[in-house]
């Protein structure tokens, strides 16, 4: 049974956020996208659920609530607000909006097996999610795992997103008394005979690696997989699947530990060193040794709805008082270029050819949509003294080496305490490595904070960004922060002069 939903676009829960469409539907819920009115440029994800004849009872949403806000973990959604069921039973939780494709969808585009090492790499970061889970006292049991609640966010990462029907391990014996999950991908014990385990979780991970082993085709085991299997995947992967998948809890591993340790060499044959030294897309970022007075300033976030687009308008909006700057979208999935261009009706730039996007002026900086292959932006009648990227959260080809080579690097973070390991995290994920000149800023975060992570990281430059709603206004205290942290301030003149740092190769 769908739920019926009572929001609607541009509706505005709880005076904070406005709901700009239906991301999808469920038999017990609906998702909406919706935008922040306090902090522009963020974006969250609004889980409507109502109830339906005591089927999905008030106590089991404010459980789910509960559930979320306990967890830490880069890999799961962060809850922002929770509004608890009214008098028609509806109840609404907000939390990150995860930017991507499920991997349900995923396959239903790409209908073939996966790669062997990309199906080792999703599971190494499942097994890492479940591990964090089961961790807990008592483990928490996940019990959902299908291609629908995998999230492929980009840059061979994902995301485990729903925790509709998660619970706490329940010291007493016996089955469970909801028979919940979906079919094909649930464990057996989850409809009768035996209570659900972390092993249970373990089952589901079995069956998403046969469904991505399989294009699609199979998730539970049957009489001759072997033989279909054999040529689509590493033929040492294929008895791990099998173990993965036995009926009874205890024929299968013993924790998601043991797992990864049973891939781990498998990952390693897998490994392609040709990857390693694969060229960059071609993309000239001016270093501090250029003898041009152009300076690159790039904006990257260690995951969504922090404020990165945010904080790169607020960079551009400060830079443009100093001289010509540009604001470039290189997030290929953004549609921050097209909402501005919308909302300020600003005429296009002349002489600009050959752009995906033609470029536009408006409250005295340029705003451009380009790729990391595009190169940097071009005018014909005079050069830019600053460029800023915006490269939203990355995963895409070149993202990374922009961020790296750029003069200016500016590394989004969380300025939530609960949440500074979370650029740890990211740092280990990324395979980047700390440098001196990266600045990393935290949006809405406390000195003290900034302190933690500062200390946490040893070296690095951390700066808390105050709140400022609107990101193009020149006075306030963002701006004198801002400065600080570019090493930027009036004293400094910068050339508007024409340099060949722009020219492109042909």
């Amino acid at each position: 049974m769908d739920c019926t939903g009572r929001l609607s676009t541009g509706q505005i829960l709880g005076g904070r956020y406005c709901v700009t469409g239906l991301i999808g539907t469920g038999g017990m819920s609906r998702v909406y996208l919706a935008e922040d009115l306090r902090l522009q440029g963020k974006r969250w994800a609004v889980k409507e659920s109502v109830l339906q004849d005591g089927s999905y009872g008030a106590g089991a949403i404010a459980a789910e609530a509960g559930l979320l806000i306990s967890l830490n973990h880069p890999k799961l959604p962060r809850i922002a607000d929770f509004f608890p069921p009214d008098r028609d039973g509806y109840s609404y939780l907000v939390m990150d909006y995860i930017e991507g494709v499920t991997l349900h969808q995923y396959m239903a585009e790409h209908p073939a097996a996966l790669p062997g090492v990309r199906i080792i790499s999703y599971a190494s970061q499942l097994l890492e999610v479940l591990h964090y889970l089961h961790s807990h006292h008592p483990p928490i049991i996940y019990r959902d795992l299908k291609p629908s609640n995998i999230m492929l966010t980009g840059h061979g990462e994902l995301m485990l997103i729903d925790f509709g029907i998660a619970r706490k391990l329940r010291s007493s014996p016996g089955e469970d008394t909801e028979k919940l999950g979906t079919v094909g991908f649930a464990a057996p014990e989850q409809y009768g005979g035996g209570q659900s385990s972390p092993l249970s979780d373990l089952y589901g991970l079995g069956a998403l690696l046969l469904y991505m082993a399989s294009g699609g085709e199979f998730s539970s085991w049957q009489p001759g997989m072997e033989g279909k299997l054999r040529g689509r995947i590493p033929d040492r992967l294929i008895p791990v699947i099998r173990r993965l998948l036995r009926h009874h809890p205890e024929e299968r591993y013993g924790s998601a530990a043991e797992v990864q340790a049973a891939l781990e060499p498998l990952g390693a044959e897998q490994a392609q060193p040709s990857h390693e030294h694969a060229p960059e897309p071609h993309f000239r970022v001016p270093s501090a040794s250029s003898k041009s007075k152009v300076i690159v300033v790039a904006v990257l976030g260690v995951a969504p709805g922090l404020g990165t687009t945010h904080t790169s308008l607020a960079v551009s909006s400060h830079l443009s008082r100093f001289g010509l700057t540009a604001w470039v979208e290189y997030s290929p999935d953004s549609q921050v270029f097209n909402r501005i261009k919308g909302m300020s009706e600003a005429p296009e730039l002349g002489g600009i050819r050959h752009t995906p996007e033609p470029p536009f002026t408006w409250s005295e900086v340029d705003y451009w949509k380009l790729s990391p292959s595009d190169g940097l932006p071009e005018r014909p009648d005079r050069s830019y003294a600053f460029v800023v990227l915006d490269l939203g959260t990355g995963g895409y080809e070149g993202a990374m080496a922009v961020f790296s080579g750029s003069e200016r690097p500016v590394l989004v973070a969380s300025g939530a305490d609960w949440r500074l390991e979370d650029t740890l995290h990211w740092l280990r994920r990324s395979r980047l490595t700390l440098q001196p000149d990266w600045r990393i800023c935290l949006p809405l975060g406390s000195p003290q904070s900034a302190l933690l992570l500062s200390s946490a990281l040893g070296f690095a430059k951390v700066f808390s960004l105050p709140a400022q709603q609107d990101p193009f206004q020149h006075k306030g205290k963002l701006g004198p922060v801002i400065g600080e942290m570019l090493d930027i301030t009036s004293s400094t003149r910068y050339s508007g002069k024409r340099s060949g740092i722009f020219q492109k190769k042909h």
